[in-house]
């Protein structure tokens, strides 16, 4: 098990599973009294940690509702995630990146370099140039003994006919990413590795991609607002159970926007989440 994988398996162990979106759109911030600023994104994911105590095991910044805001929405969420990871929250940020060779060192290197001033857990990443063109990122993360999450079935329904398109080999595209996904992880030898998966809980064939990533966390996005429930990731993955992570990014304020609010909503869907373990 490679350091990431362990640290991860410590943090569920500790508080579940749930993995908490952090997505301060405009309109969402409008629904929490908040400024559309970068100070106002800030402030909402600092109010969602010290609402759950800090006691999550995965806090996911969506990197694009900082980046709106330019250099200093960069700034916002190089805070959030250093607050973050001062109390022991574990975090991946939600980027997707993926490039070719010396441009996804590149990439790699903003998040998991000793001298960044964005250093992260995990992050996510696409696939679209191939798995074999992320290699040095994924040599990268491994160094620093981070995690990367591929987008392998995505929970948008845009990306079913890219994703089940069927290779020269007669696998689809997701079929070999998962084997590829495997064989890299088996590098590191038995057990939960570095290289995770993006796995959409609305997914019907949810249950065959996740059987074919055994060594993988998944990354569970759908929950909440697109509809899936925490019963429907343990119906669709039912092979995941400890490894899976259900994502709830805008469903956190399903109850209000008041701190007390989220820690009541979080509070429950930590309870839903502890029986995928």
């Amino acid at each position: 098990m490679t350091a990431f994988a362990a640290r991860l398996q410590q943090q569920i162990a500790a508080h579940s599973p749930l993995c908490v979106g952090i997505d301060p759109s405009a309109a969402l911030l409008k629904s929490c009294n908040l400024p559309n600023t970068p100070d106002g994104a800030f402030e909402f994911g600092k109010r969602v940690l010290e609402a759950a105590e800090f006691r999550i095991s995965l806090l996911k910044p969506q990197s694009a509702f900082f980046e709106r805001f330019g250099s200093a929405g960069f700034k916002a969420v190089e805070e959030l995630t250093s607050l973050a990871r001062s109390r022991g929250v574990l975090v991946l940020l939600d980027g997707k990146r993926g490039d070719i060779d010396t441009t996804g060192a590149a990439y790699a290197e903003g998040y998991f370099s000793s001298t960044t001033t964005l250093q992260v857990d995990a992050v996510t990443t696409h696939v679209y140039l191939g798995l074999a063109a992320l290699d040095p990122f994924l040599d990268i993360a491994a160094r620093a003994e981070g995690g990367v999450f591929v987008v392998v079935r995505s929970s948008n329904p845009e990306g079913f006919g890219l994703q089940t398109a069927r290779m020269a080999n007669g696998e689809t595209v997701a079929q070999n990413l998962c084997r590829e996904i495997t064989l890299r992880n088996r590098r590191f030898g038995e057990g939960l590795q570095y290289i995770g998966a993006v796995v959409g809980a609305t997914c019907d064939d949810a249950a065959e991609t996740v059987d074919a990533l055994p060594q993988s966390f998944i990354l569970a996005p759908g929950v909440g607002a697109q509809g899936a429930t925490m019963q429907d990731v343990l119906k669709r993955m039912p092979s995941a159970r400890g490894r899976v992570l259900p994502n709830v990014s805008r469903a956190i304020l399903a109850n209000g926007g008041s701190v007390a609010d989220i820690r009541a909503t979080i509070r429950g869907l930590q309870e839903q989440a502890r029986e995928l373990l």
